[in-house]
């Protein structure tokens, strides 16, 4: 370890070059503080590093002093998050899905579509026509939400379709509410 009145200087920028070059805790201390390539614009070089000194042998732990065996108890949260974030998952879809067929049987989703000014269809969006309810059956893709066949007033036919949709994300959300695995 280098001299403390050495590392003051050091630290303040006021030591020799010289000095640093001859010890080589300081100049370890020197390169990690302003880096080697300051080292080297100063004309400071790396000290000869020596043979290896002896290695100390501490021998064996006497009988008299006891380790305490250590088995440290980790949980594996991280399995446990993901199980828990996939049964929120499944809730969080099953509710938003069960939330979007209850909102187009019973007010449409053309409602929003006209509102937000998406959809510009005068079966949709007319007052005297409100057809705002979607058919899932019908309109599945991009094509057929352009139908007009697509479209019907809300609380109307297909109820069936609009019924199995439900069943379908009552039992997903229920799956994610009791599922522990």
């Amino acid at each position: 370890m280098p001299d403390s009145d050495a590392v003051r200087r050091l630290l303040e920028g006021v030591i020799d070059p010289a000095e640093i070059e001859q010890d080589p805790g300081l100049y370890s201390m020197a390169e990690r503080i302003y880096g080697s390539e300051a080292l080297e614009e100063m004309g400071v070089h790396a000290p000869e590093i020596g043979e290896a000194s002896e290695e100390v042998d501490f021998g064996q732990i006497s009988n008299d002093i006891s380790l305490p065996e250590f088995m440290p108890d980790l949980p594996d949260l991280k399995v446990e998050s993901d199980r828990k974030s996939r049964r929120w998952g499944l809730v969080f879809f099953g509710f938003c899905g069960l939330a979007g067929t209850i909102f187009n049987m019973v007010i449409g989703v053309g409602a929003i579509l006209c509102s937000t000014g998406i959809a510009n269809m005068r079966q949709i969006c007319s007052e005297e026509y409100s057809q705002t309810k979607v058919v899932w059956t019908k309109g599945y893709n991009w094509d057929g939400l352009h139908q007009i066949e697509t479209w019907v007033k809300p609380m109307t036919e297909p109820l069936l379709g609009d019924l199995l949709i439900l069943s379908i994300f009552t039992a997903i959300s229920i799956t994610g509410l009791f599922l522990k695995k």
